[in-house]
């Protein structure tokens, strides 16, 4: 090879690597599918005149942690990425009584609106909202259906497999065969078919990112079952959802794990299934084929604690 085509592949190839580099830099990241909430509104005084520069906590009830805001030259503030829970909105500026707004319940994927109106006087002075209506999400079409963490603790659930609660949502069933008992098995525990669409065509993400994986010519299937103890609560959407929602043809499950909290806490549980408690099959029944004997047993536990 000559000096001269010897100099021009080295150029190409420094010209090929440095455009592999600039192409890689300029992709966009994937987003998230996010599980956290939003909690946005306008402060305003008694006339309705928006504060600009009013000072805005957002207060965790469970957690303590706290994001402070100012409004801006509309009176708008925004805080986002909350973790699911109650919440507490801390609005104050110069001139004006300290607004308390307690009991605010932000879900997962939530984006709540709260508003507030300051009346006239002393930083000192403040006044506390505890009781008003429940807020509804105006600023999304999404149709779906939140499962709390009280259900998730409360209604008995085989296996301790939260994905059995995912039919409590309205237009959901389960579509697979119900006497295919295999608890932790991915291929048919989310065979759940939504608003009409095919079983296994659905999304499952735990705090916003995706947990599935593909099996038998396409279908979405389970890649990880969460502990019902580890569970805050989940929200299955069915409908309408927007575009960080957008690799599946059916719905998205979307499931929020517990946080760490101000005090040590934590769950110890036992479980024991016999074949004197249950009936027989009514198949085998009909069949003459006696109950067979098995033995069960499932115990464990969870701690959590600040963080």
């Amino acid at each position: 090879m000559t000096p001269l085509r010897l100099r021009h592949d080295r150029r190409f190839r420094s010209a090929a690597a440095a455009l592999l580099l600039l192409t890689f830099l300029l992709v966009p990241p994937a987003l998230a599918q996010e599980a956290r909430g939003t909690i946005v509104g306008t402060i305003t005084d008694s006339t309705g005149a928006v504060i600009p520069g009013a000072k805005v906590d957002v207060i965790s009830k469970t957690m303590g942690t706290k994001v402070s805001l100012t409004t801006n030259e509309s009176g708008h503030y925004q805080a986002a990425y909350l973790i699911p829970g109650e919440y507490q909105v801390v609005a104050q500026s110069d001139g004006f009584k300290r607004f308390i707004r307690d009991g605010i319940e932000v879900r997962v994927n939530d984006r709540v609106e709260v508003n507030l109106s300051l009346e006239v006087g002393g930083t000192e002075q403040s006044v506390t909202v505890t009781g008003e209506t429940p807020l509804l999400n105006t600023t999304s079409s999404s149709l779906g259906q939140v499962v709390d963490g009280r259900r998730v603790s409360e209604l008995p659930i085989p296996h301790g497999n939260p994905y059995f609660l995912i039919g409590l949502a309205s237009g959901v069933s389960f579509t697979r065969d119900p006497r295919l008992d295999r608890p932790f098995e991915p291929t048919h525990i989310v065979g759940y078919s939504m608003d009409g669409t095919k079983a296994n065509r659905s999304d499952v993400t735990i705090d916003g990112a995706p947990s599935t994986a593909t099996a038998n010519a396409g279908e979405v299937i389970s890649s990880y079952v969460p502990p019902a103890d580890l569970v805050a609560e989940f929200k299955v959407q069915t409908a309408t959802f927007d575009a960080s929602f957008g690799q599946t043809e059916g719905g998205v499950t979307n499931i929020s794990l517990k946080s760490g909290t101000n005090a040590l806490h934590g769950t110890a549980y036992y479980n024991k299934m016999a074949p004197s408690l249950f009936a027989n099959d009514y198949f085998a029944n009909a069949n003459r084929i006696p109950r067979p004997e098995f033995t069960y047993n499932r115990w464990g536990g969870v701690a959590g604690g600040p963080c």
